[in-house]
């Protein structure tokens, strides 16, 4: 049995937002339905309202602003895949959208929904943290801006209250010689969820160091996170194959601190480690 609830469409966001001021225990947020209607038709969906915020042109802009990248939460993943904006500052959250399921999947899905869900296999999450994004959070009469990384406290569980809405994405665009690599594990090559997933992005100065490195990996902690101590030890050293695998090694033991060792662990363990080598080799020895 479906579940049973009343359809709101807001004409704008200012409506979406008093709505949900008056409404926001008892509603759930209709952003691209690719998660929201399993739960609707599995009949286990427990909310009063849902509220429809799909068509809000307000919050689905992509455009540079104040020297920054903002990307509407609204934003289907086709949108960010087509947008030369995002294309040309944010390459690797292109790439990581390619490989969200299928093109009607693509075609509805949204990047806002992508993070509220906050599954540990989201494959937009990484690349919005090597972007060092924060979501713009409103509320009826309030603002906060709040970072990704900060945003998703556990699977499934973000910071978000009931009457509050993302709105859009603030990142730190790309810059000029930045290489980036965004690699994934499923288990199938496509149309598949994220077993583990690995977006970074680095730079290498005149005398080949690592200049700025950053490295986000989903699906291995309880809630995203920069690995840290690895982008620390290659930054200002010359990148080969050893330095490399050693800072895959580091990323898995920060994997193995943020989440304990579970049955999982000896799957995921070398996994993560090939996909990091996977994505520094490419951006630095390829």
């Amino acid at each position: 049995m479906r579940s049973k609830f009343e359809y709101i469409r807001p004409r704008s966001l200012e409506d979406a937002l008093e709505f949900l001021g008056d409404h926001g225990p008892e509603t759930a947020i209709l952003a691209g339905g690719t998660d929201l209607m399993i739960a609707v038709r599995k009949g286990v969906l427990p909310s009063k309202y849902v509220l429809d915020v799909s068509r809000l042109e307000q919050t689905r802009v992509i455009v540079k602003d104040d020297g920054l990248l903002r990307i509407g939460a609204t934003a289907t993943f086709t949108e960010i895949i087509e947008s030369p904006l995002v294309q040309e500052l944010a390459p690797v959250l292109v790439t990581a959208c390619r490989l969200i399921g299928s093109v009607q999947i693509r075609n509805a899905g949204t990047i806002g929904g992508n993070v509220a869900n906050a599954s540990p296999a989201a494959d937009g999450v990484p690349p919005l943290l090597v972007h060092n994004a924060s979501a713009v959070v409103r509320g009826r009469s309030f603002q906060r801006i709040i970072p990704v990384e900060e945003l998703i406290v556990g699977p499934y569980r973000t910071l978000l209250g009931r009457g509050e809405l993302i709105t859009y994405f603030l990142l730190e665009p790309a810059i000029a010689g930045q290489r980036q690599s965004f690699q994934r594990v499923a288990r199938r090559r496509a149309l598949a969820i994220a077993r583990i997933n690995v977006a970074a992005i680095g730079s290498i100065d005149s005398r080949g160091q690592v200049e700025d490195l950053r490295i986000s990996a989903g699906s291995v902690t309880p809630s995203p996170a920069r690995m840290r101590t690895a982008e620390e030890f290659l930054v200002g050293k010359k990148p080969d194959v050893e330095l490399i695998h050693e800072a895959a090694g580091l990323v898995s033991r920060e994997m193995i601190r943020l989440s304990g060792v579970r049955q999982s662990t000896e799957y995921k363990q070398p996994a993560v480690e090939g996909l990091v080598t996977k994505a520094l080799s490419e951006m630095f020895l390829g």
